[in-house]
């Protein structure tokens, strides 16, 4: 599997679990009532009460204040995945010391696996070209090798290497509320 298509799995489970913390304020769809066979529906085998135990284990929890969500997921295979959203998280422990923090951002949302690395989501009141432009110099300064500049529209976004691993930041929002995505992924 190409590391793009690893990072676009790990984009789309990252957002999967922020989306299961932050709940949704829409009500759950009315459940509709089953049709009714002609026949009598045959009976399930009975389960052994080991087999019905669930396959995930997700543990969630509130900040002390209550701003914030923390959740800890593990998968089948045991793996497990961390995510946190709030008005301030903390950067997970493993975050590189060679990635730059823009001065004065604070992280808003985060997502860690051991085995398939991380996203971060800052918030800043700076303009997006200035985050941009300290992303691109910070991390070139720290050995890591610019890539790519692909701009979408109005988001700025570029990647880059450095030994085994693969950073790619995104900078979108609007004038006074920016935010910064670092993806810090292994490089296969």
């Amino acid at each position: 599997m190409s590391s793009k298509t690893i990072r676009t799995l790990f984009t789309a489970a990252a957002a999967s679990l922020l989306v299961i913390a932050c709940g949704s304020d829409e009500p759950a769809p009315e459940p509709q009532p089953e049709p009714q066979a002609e026949a009598p529906a045959k009976q399930p085998a009975k389960q052994d009460p080991e087999s019905l135990k669930p396959v995930n284990e997700i543990v969630e929890r509130m900040d002390p204040d209550g701003k914030g969500m923390h959740l800890t997921a593990t998968d089948p295979t045991g793996k497990k995945f961390e995510a946190s959203i709030g008005d301030e998280v903390e950067l997970p422990g493993e975050f590189p010391d060679d990635v730059p923090i823009f001065p004065g951002s604070t992280p808003m949302a985060s997502m860690s696996s051991p085995d398939e690395g991380m996203i971060v989501t800052f918030k800043s009141s700076k303009v997006q070209q200035e985050i941009f432009d300290f992303y691109r110099s910070g991390l070139a300064d720290e050995g890591w090798e610019i890539l790519e500049d692909p701009t979408m529209g109005s988001r700025l976004a570029f990647d880059a290497v450095k030994d085994t691993r693969k950073v790619s930041v995104v900078v979108a929002g609007t004038k006074g509320d920016s935010r910064v995505s670092v993806i810090v992924t292994p490089n296969n």
